[in-house]
C-alpha cells in the first residue's frame, strides 16, 4: 500500500468523523448496512474508503488537535460509534 493512498484514506476517515453528526442521510444509510463488508463497500462508493487502522490513525490525528476537554470527549464519542460500526 502506498503512502499517498494511506494519507488519502486517513483524510477520508477524518472527513467522515467531521461530517457524521450533520449528515443524517449518510448516517442512516450506514446503519442500514447488514454487514461490515457491506458498510466498507458502501463507504468506499461514497468516497470514504479507509480501513479500521486508518480510522484509528484519523482519530489519533484529530485527538491531538483538541484544545478542550469537551472537544476531546465529542471526538471520542464519534470515534467509538464509528469503531463499533466498522469492527
Amino acid at each position: 500500500m502506498s503512502l499517498k493512498r494511506t494519507i488519502m484514506a486517513i483524510g477520508n476517515a477524518i472527513k467522515l468523523i467531521k461530517t457524521i453528526d450533520s449528515d443524517n442521510e449518510l448516517r442512516d444509510a450506514m446503519y442500514k448496512c447488514k454487514s461490515t463488508d457491506e458498510l466498507y463497500s458502501f463507504m468506499k462508493e461514497k468516497g470514504f474508503g479507509f480501513t479500521f487502522g486508518e480510522l484509528d490513525e484519523a482519530v489519533n490525528s484529530l485527538h491531538v488537535q483538541c484544545q478542550t476537554l469537551a472537544e476531546a470527549q465529542e471526538l471520542m464519542h464519534k470515534a467509538e460509534l464509528l469503531k463499533f460500526l466498522f469492527k
